[in-house]
């Protein structure tokens, strides 16, 4: 009994809280230990996997930077449509020779008398080049790089605008649309295709430099406009394609400015106007070119209330069209149609527009008043006198004779 009384149970309580206490603290040193393998985890993985994630949380970012890159950084976008497009076009354009005939005794003896360009506008062989290209032209040939050589027939051809209308035997041929050169803005990238100087599909590239440049037609009361452009023109370029990145003539190479230090200026005849031309060459083989009957040259005076700008007419051609419809000497045209005038060349080229019998509506300023009437216009004569020379002419004529020398390349 003494023993059971003298019994201490202590010892086995404090056993029981050791057990306690070393279970705790492995619990602990597990989740510890889990915490640990978690952070090296997290640490060491992670990263990965969130790079891997990255692209597609980035990606309204990334395509801003891809829109900036194709639109604004140019060289290599550029470089890859002026291969594209020259390698679409140049297949077109061809090569064009005149040749007279020298024979003598009744013997036919053809020499090559003027060689240049020209581009294929249709595919079963129409083709487009300069007037003075196949000017007293006996013979006239075409070369098609890599496809033959052929004899053309002359179409019809317009002095005036320098255009001239060919036809080959052949289909299938690749060819170039016309662009709206209404469209053409100051700035835009454009290639020359041609062959100068005998060197066969020659490209150079610039930009439109102007658009409506007035040129005044040699020898002719006649003046239309002109694209402008940097890319290099020269002799032998003459009826070859001025094309956009598009691939579609703006213009017809006809012309650069050939004085001591001048350079970069070449000159394209408008697609507008090249079509308007080609129609009337392919249908009647001639333009039928609206006329009024006037004497007119440019007005600019801004001293005057109005108008500032227009066209002046010098004198009103007796029974004409004009005088039918009231127009007098003195008198000052500001609009066709509607449409502003400021000078002889956009007269001449929205008159283009039209055709012999049409009605047109024209204002125009007298006394400073502005006025308005209708012209029934007729057929343009083809043995139009010469008229004086305009004010933005050289007066001297050894001077204007310098100007325009190789002006026409």
């Amino acid at each position: 009994m003494d023993r059971q009384n003298n019994f201490n149970p202590q010892p086995r309580r404090g056993n029981a809280w050791a057990y306690i206490g070393y279970l705790s603290f492995g619990i602990l040193g597990i989740l510890l230990g889990a915490v640990l393998v978690y952070g090296l985890f997290t640490f060491f993985l992670m990263p990965d996997e969130a790079l891997l994630q990255e692209p597609a949380e980035e990606e309204p970012a990334e395509e801003v930077n891809e829109d900036i890159t194709a639109e604004n950084l140019p060289s290599p976008d550029r470089d890859a449509d002026t291969v594209a497009v020259v390698e679409q076009v140049m297949p077109a354009v061809v090569g064009v020779s005149s040749h007279r005939d020298i024979g003598q005794f009744g013997e036919q003896q053809f020499e090559e008398a003027e060689s240049a360009s020209g581009v294929i506008v249709s595919a079963d062989g129409y083709i487009l080049t300069n007037q003075h290209v196949i000017e007293h032209a006996e013979e006239i040939m075409v070369v098609i790089p890599d496809v033959g050589q052929y004899e053309a027939e002359l179409i019809g051809d317009d002095p005036l605008t320098d255009l001239a209308l060919l036809k080959i035997e052949e289909t299938g041929l690749t060819h170039v649309p016309f662009a709206d050169s209404d469209e053409a803005r100051v700035g835009e990238t454009v290639l020359a295709i041609g062959n100068p100087l005998g060197l066969q599909q020659t490209v150079t590239a610039g930009i439109i430099s102007a658009v409506g440049r007035q040129v005044m037609i040699p020898g002719t009361e006649y003046a239309h406009t002109f694209v402008q452009t940097d890319a290099v023109v020269n002799p032998g370029n003459s009826g070859g394609p001025l094309v956009n990145l598009e691939g579609e003539i703006v213009g017809i190479n006809t012309a650069k400015v050939a004085l001591p230090g001048v350079e970069g200026i070449g000159l394209s005849i408008p697609s507008n106007t090249v079509e308007r031309v080609t129609g009337d060459l392919l249908e009647y083989g001639r333009v039928h070119r609206p006329h009024m009957g006037v004497l007119i040259e440019d007005w600019i005076d801004y001293d005057d209330p109005e108008p500032d700008q227009g066209v002046h007419i010098i004198e009103v051609v007796p029974e004409s069209p004009a005088e039918e419809a009231g127009l007098q000497d003195g008198d000052i045209i500001v609009a066709v149609e509607g449409q502003d005038i400021d000078y002889l060349a956009e007269l001449f080229d929205k008159l283009l527009a039209y055709y012999p019998g049409d009605r047109v509506s024209i204002t125009f300023y007298r006394d400073g008043e502005q006025k308005e009437t209708t012209i029934t216009m007729e057929q343009r004569p083809d043995d139009l006198e010469q008229e004086p020379q305009f004010p933005e002419q050289p007066e001297d004529e050894e001077d204007l004779e310098g100007f325009f020398d190789g002006f026409f390349d």
